[in-house]
């Protein structure tokens, strides 16, 4: 048998890629585990940050870690809403709320969202030893990957800060995951890699057969007839060989001919359906920009302007103005929805008009967003991972004062002119869409002439630089202290002419959508 040099070539070809494929395959493998460990701890580090945020401190001050406490209305609004968190992903075994105890090796438990199978007495205290790396949770977002084992079982767990509106760290929020299900996951990665690899060997056996066969005397006239194909004659076939083996070359050499036609021909009718895709995709971003406004309103007292930049053809951003019941208010709305390009844009438009009705029915900002929320929640796209954040604003021009409601979104930025400061806007509630029969509270400000107040989307803040560095907050707040005496049109241009020459050539990271507010 390996007399034939078909044979003893496929037996080299087998052997030279079954090393070379072990090699990439165990190099690949090791950088996959570290790919997926690091995927995950920063998928932990995100999920467990936003959760924290959606914590007030406030509401974690307020119960007494007293017997009982537990069935205290504020501790089951927290369970609830812890409950609500670990509903976003079903791998999420509990998530906790602790406190510092006085002694310096525990911690003090305040609630958790596991109150069948783990529940957690209100004040019920657990000992750190065993993970000291928890204290890390009262001062930043830490991740551990390390199996750490309790009375209740094994875990991998996150941790994150939980803070008053002032910036106090009052306790820490964690997530475990049971080790178990990482030990699930990690065993059905291997099986998928030994799996690819295996296809892998048995291509490469074929690949080698095949080139075995091929690779024998009449390759001249094989290469002339690879010759004339390529010339442009695709009608060009190759006589039958004598030889078995080369005859099925032949068959092979005239397949393929017939298959570059028909490439050729697919190729021509996918262009077209590319194009047919592009110019759709053109009409979707003309209607989406349809549905903002053509120009700020005139507002006696205010100078207003606004944009919206999608990342891709369309975004999930938007933003309106709605005059209110009677003439004297105006309702500003800024929302982002969670997702880019067209599942974002579809579920902003149905949203959009939900959010254009009631405003038209409803006087106060909360019950505005508590309405749409309960409208958009019963949507089918929220039971997907849908939601809106959202921000609510209406201004009284002849009071001055800007009645608002936050679901989720970025605080506005009130700068006051008077005190050269910027003002504390701490009203907030969670993003619409997630549950229904949320309220939303509302706070009223007091604007003075040559105020200012700026709304956006996180694709302002979190826009990034070609080095991945993030514009943030800190750049936007000095820039409108820097230019606040200019007219809300120059203002504005200050501030997207600022962004562009931060993000250089960097590709957008999100929508970028925001609105400049003067007091005259």
């Amino acid at each position: 048998m390996f007399k034939s040099f078909a044979a003893r070539l496929s037996l080299v070809f087998l052997l030279c890629s079954s090393i070379v494929l072990a090699v990439l395959f165990t190099f690949f493998y090791l950088r996959a585990t570290q790919l997926r460990e690091d995927g995950f701890k920063k998928y932990m580090g995100n999920l467990i940050e936003v959760s924290a945020s959606l914590i007030a401190g406030e509401e974690v001050r307020a119960i007494p870690l007293t017997d009982g406490c537990e069935r205290l209305s504020s501790t089951q609004n927290l369970i609830r809403k812890l409950q609500t968190i670990r509903a976003v992903n079903k791998d999420i075994f509990d998530i906790y709320l602790m406190v510092r105890d006085a002694s310096p090796d525990s911690l003090r438990f305040v609630t958790n969202a596991d109150r069948e199978r783990t529940p957690v007495g209100c004040g019920e205290r657990y000992t750190i030893a065993t993970d000291p790396g928890i204290e890390r949770g009262f001062h930043e977002t830490y991740v551990s990957l390390k199996v750490y084992t309790d009375q209740w079982g094994s875990w991998i767990s996150a941790y994150a800060p939980v803070k008053t509106a002032s910036g106090e760290v009052v306790a820490l929020l964690g997530m475990d995951i049971a080790q178990r299900t990482v030990a699930h996951l990690q065993s059905v990665f291997l099986n998928r890699f030994f799996m690819a690899m295996g296809v892998c060997i048995l291509f490469s056996l074929g690949l080698g057969l095949l080139s075995s066969i091929w690779l024998t005397a009449p390759i001249r006239r094989v290469v002339k007839g690879m010759e004339t194909v390529a010339g442009g004659d695709l009608d060009h076939k190759l006589e039958r060989f004598s030889q078995t083996e080369f005859d099925r070359m032949a068959a092979i050499f005239n397949q393929m001919t017939d298959s570059l036609k028909r490439l050729i021909h697919e190729r021509e009718v996918s262009a077209r359906e590319h194009e047919r895709v592009r110019r759709e995709l053109e009409i979707a971003t003309e209607i989406q920009q349809s549905i903002f406004p053509l120009h700020p309103p005139q507002v006696e007292g205010l100078e207003i302007e606004a944009k919206s930049v999608p990342a891709k053809e369309v975004g999930g951003d938007y933003f309106d103005f709605f005059p209110s019941t009677g003439e004297d208010k105006m309702g500003f709305i800024i929302a982002d929805a969670a997702g880019k390009g067209l599942p974002g844009t579809l579920y902003m438009t149905r949203s959009r008009s939900v959010f254009k009705v009631i405003s038209s029915q409803e006087v106060e900002p909360g019950e505005t967003l508590s309405r749409s929320n309960d409208h958009i929640a019963a949507d089918s796209s929220s039971r997907k991972g849908m939601f809106i954040t959202a921000l609510y604003l209406l201004y009284d021009k002849r009071t001055k004062q800007m009645t608002y409601s936050n679901a989720g979104h970025y605080r506005p930025l009130w700068y006051q002119s008077n005190t050269k400061t910027f003002g504390a806007l701490t009203a907030g509630g969670s993003p619409v869409g997630i549950t229904s029969r949320q309220e939303y509270p509302q706070e009223t400000v007091q604007l003075a002439s040559n105020d200012l107040m700026i709304l956006y989307t996180d694709g302002v803040i979190e826009a990034k630089a070609e080095n991945g560095e993030m514009f943030g907050i800190e750049r936007l707040t000095k820039l409108i202290a820097d230019n606040c005496t200019l007219h809300a049109h120059d203002l504005f241009t200050a501030i997207e002419a600022a962004l562009q020459k931060f993000i250089g050539q960097a590709p957008p990271f999100d929508d970028m959508t925001f609105i400049v507010i003067r007091v005259l």
